[in-house]
């Protein structure tokens, strides 16, 4: 093997290895993204102004659609909802408690701790 195909070969294997790995460390690094958070906004939107007209089960629902996306502040509303017993909610304190830790872990401003006399803690 003559210097000059060893040359060839080394720079040949640096290239494609320093292309290998810079395509392996950006993939490591990239984290895969979320469902849009627009999504998530604008069902919280439309929770809101259907909780305004009264029709509650469209409400939640859209609430939920949120909630489940990670939007905070429609997890924090359904742990009113619950925890208040609105519309058509029939008050539920455990729910309440679910949905308002969801919402902490979000980063809603909400005070620890919720506690409820015979309800375990989440």
């Amino acid at each position: 093997m003559s210097k000059r195909s060893f040359s060839r070969a080394a720079i040949l294997g640096l290239v494609l290895g320093l292309h290998t790995s810079v395509w392996s460390q950006s993939s490591t690094l990239s984290k895969p993204s979320p469902e849009p958070t627009w999504l998530a906004a604008a069902r919280y939107s439309d929770a809101r102004e259907l909780e305004r007209a009264g029709d509650w089960p469209a409400a939640m629902q859209a609430y939920y659609d949120a909630a489940v996306r990670g939007h905070g502040p429609a997890q924090r509303r359904l742990g009113d909802i619950y925890a208040n017993g609105k519309g058509d909610v029939q008050q539920d304190y455990e729910t309440s408690l679910r949905w308002y830790q969801r919402a902490r872990e979000q980063g809603e401003g909400i005070p620890l701790p919720f506690i409820y006399p015979g309800v375990r803690r989440y």
